[in-house]
């Protein structure tokens, strides 16, 4: 049992990509500068009001540089154009950017909170094909454009502007017939904040509030630069690049950048680090101590991988520093308590949800049963993208959780570099085994075919560097060397994984694609003709299985023979992830399979579905020009499931250990050789518990009979 205080060591990730284009002020995508209005400033605000609470926040530098750009007016981006315009001033591709791009696309609080605004995506339609959007244009008048711009950015507004503006405040109580002098006040407001956002960090830092570190500059995987030979150790060989990059000195310049950078903007050099995706290794621990750094983070899993506990690592282990071979010291965050906050407070009540956390942190705490420092209880995740899952943008939960924190006699809020000054550590590892924040491998980010594909060309561009390193002009060799750095970033791999999903998954492939051409014309080369070609490939949805022909079963809610679902594609739902990763998941797997008339689906469970869904209702939503549904309730006290929905009469359906169900394809409006394209939601009081995926559809190609006569494949 601890036997005095219980430290909590919060560390909040802030985090973006380089948006932008080679030779250009024009970010691809506006996520910079909109997290800015919302949590990236509401994060700091809120801590303000809190004397004695203590976080650490991550502050990645190419997030950085692009709020300074923003902040100076010389950085833009499409959507911050458009939302300036007059509607009578907008072309057809401007409408169509407008109703592709800024109409929707937030978490259903979000949209919620407006019923303007989702009245108007419902009037745009779900659909994002070029064809829908151009039927939208013809019916959208320019009063509905005008409100789309405001309701857009209002949207990406956290609740700190909210309650310190009351041009904000006023509009979401109006939420329609706005004026161009409303927009303009709201664009004023924004770049107020953009402007304020990283004064704000050095004023929680200055007052004791918070630890300012920071990760490399364009947040590459240290260990996949230093030693690629490393992902061996979770991905056979045969699935990584043949070409292996063992460049440390890649390493040591986006670490040393990113402390330059940091010291730089914040005026002091950081201790700790949390290294892109907690992504660790010995070779590149031993790059972050030539630098100075004094510790780092990663996941409980790399952990227990390091120290062979064969399982979670017991809590006298997980809630510790351990020192390294290399002198940095680390430490491990507890992913259950940081899924909880990312993926399950969501659904809760604030108080609920800050009560249940103070108990199992006090838990946590009191499971260590060693006589050495104090415990630390390190919880470690995004410090933006879960807010906008949860109804009030996060501000209830947060101010529940820090209210409690001050005020409790046991657990005591700390930062990790306060912690280690006053106890550090007493216990040591001895090879950190080589893997990230998720899975403790490197999978997400190296071992898939478009993988291989982008290392192939990444590794291409720098050989060519190296080539030319001795001769180049000098400014030219720094400028291909910027956009080598910027294609190292780790988010161009993340996106084409086969476990993650993203809308804009083509935009951050031609992002990235376009750095490595960069590199090639900086230096006077000609760049492979590989790299004019896309490297993401639109699949449904990430198929762990293709499918191999015509689908028959019983639909009974078990599975009645081995092969019955064999045929059938199978896709699993961490590949529909999106920027947050959890650690579990209700739905585990979904199966597609075809016949001549019917769409055959199958949903397992982690667990007996019948039992596990239980108290929930299940909805699979079809879309089209009028959405089809099919619902399954399963009341806590009653022993047969409830169907409901517009597939009633028609579909067949099933929930016992699994879920089965066929449905007519003519019911769907939709033939053999076309898409379909479905959402599988669970809802439970009122709430969305999960949905596949996040946002959008799944896409799914209907065979014809000539392709199922021929082992088809989606």
């Amino acid at each position: 049992m601890a036997s005095g205080p219980i430290y909590v060591a919060f560390i909040w990730h802030m985090h973006q990509p380089w948006y932008l284009w080679p030779n250009s002020q024009t970010a691809a995508l506006p996520f910079a500068r909109l997290h800015a209005s919302s949590a990236y400033y509401d994060m700091p605000w809120l801590l303000s009001r809190f004397e004695n609470m203590r976080v650490t926040f991550n502050l990645v530098p190419s997030l950085v540089e692009q709020i300074q750009g923003y902040a100076a007016g010389e950085i833009t981006d499409r959507a911050q154009q458009l939302s300036m315009r007059d509607p009578d001033d907008l072309g057809l591709n401007d409408q169509r950017y407008l109703l592709t791009h800024m109409c929707g696309g937030h978490p259903g609080g979000v949209l919620a909170a407006s019923p303007r605004y989702e009245e108007l995506l419902h009037k745009r339609g779900p659909g994002r094909n070029p064809d829908a959007i151009d039927r939208a244009c013809r019916i959208f008048t320019h009063e509905e454009y005008r409100d789309l711009q405001v309701l857009f950015n209002l949207a990406w507004c956290g609740f700190a502007i909210e309650h310190e503006s009351e041009v904000v405040a006023e509009l979401r109580r109006k939420d329609s017939d706005f004026t161009e002098d409303d927009k303009r006040s709201l664009l004023k407001e924004m770049d107020r904040v953009v402007a304020d956002v990283l004064d704000i960090y050095r004023r929680v830092r200055d007052s004791g509030r918070a630890e300012l570190i920071c990760s490399p500059y364009y947040h590459p995987i240290l260990p996949l630069l230093c030693n690629m030979d490393d992902a061996e150790r979770r991905i056979p060989a045969s699935q990584l690049p043949e070409e292996r990059w063992h460049e440390p000195e890649e390493a040591r310049r986006q670490l040393r950048l990113g402390l330059d950078h940091h010291e730089r903007t914040f005026g002091e050099r950081p201790t700790g680090i949390w290294p892109s995706e907690g992504a660790v290794s010995e070779a590149a621990l031993a790059v972050m101590a030539e630098e100075g750094v004094r510790w780092a983070a990663s996941d409980e899993e790399v952990l227990a991988a390091s120290i062979d506990s064969g399982g979670r690592p017991a809590a006298a282990d997980l809630y510790h520093p351990w020192a390294t071979d290399s002198g940095v010291r680390m430490v491990f965050r507890d992913h259950h308590l940081s899924d909880l906050i990312g993926f399950v407070y969501r659904d809760w009540g604030p108080d609920d949800a800050a009560d249940d956390l103070i108990h199992r942190l006090r838990a946590s705490g009191d499971a260590v049963s060693y006589g050495g420092p104090p415990p630390l209880v390190s919880i470690i995740l995004d410090g933006e993208n879960p807010w906008g899952w949860y109804p009030d943008l996060g501000e209830g939960f947060l101010t529940a959780i820090y209210e409690r924190l001050e005020s409790d006699n046991v657990l005591q809020p700390t930062t990790v570099s306060e912690y280690l000054q006053q106890h550090g550590t007493d216990r040591s590892v001895s090879g950190i085994f080589p893997g990230s924040w998720i899975d403790h491998s490197f999978r997400t980010w190296i071992g898939g075919n478009e993988h291989k594909r982008a290392w192939q060309l990444l590794t291409g561009a720098l050989n060519c560097l190296k080539a030319n390193e001795s001769e180049a002009d000098q400014e030219a060799l720094e400028a291909a060397r910027r956009s080598l750095m910027i294609a190292e970033g780790s988010d161009w791999f993340w996106w084409y994984s086969e476990n993650q999903h993203t809308l804009d998954a083509d935009i951050f492939d031609a992002i990235f694609r376009s750095h490595v051409v960069e590199v090639y014309e900086r230096l006077g080369e000609q760049p492979p003709a590989a790299v004019e070609e896309p490297i993401y490939a639109e699949k449904i949805s990430r198929l762990t299985r293709e499918a191999v022909g015509r689908m028959q079963a019983v639909i009974d809610g078990r599975i009645s023979a081995y092969f019955e679902w064999q045929p059938a594609a199978l896709l699993r739902t961490s590949g529909l992830a999106s920027a947050m990763q959890r650690s579990t998941y209700m739905i585990h797997e979904m199966y597609f399979g075809f016949d001549d008339q019917n769409l055959w689906l199958r949903l397992d469970t982690d667990g007996r579905a019948i039992d596990r869904l239980r108290g929930s209702r299940l909805e699979i939503v079809f879309d089209g020009d009028v959405d089809q549904t099919m619902e399954i309730a399963i009341p806590e006290d009653a022993s047969e499931p409830v169907i409901s929905g517009t597939l009633r009469d028609y579909a067949e359906w099933a929930i016992d250990r699994i879920i089965e169900g066929r449905v007519p394809l003519a019911q769907l409006d939709v033939e053999p050789g076309e898409g379909l394209r479905l959402a599988v939601v669970v809802g439970r009081e009122g709430h969305i518990v999960e949905r596949w995926p996040e946002l959008g559809f799944l896409q799914v190609r209907v065979p014809t009979a000539e392709e199922m006569a021929a082992s088809w494949v989606i």
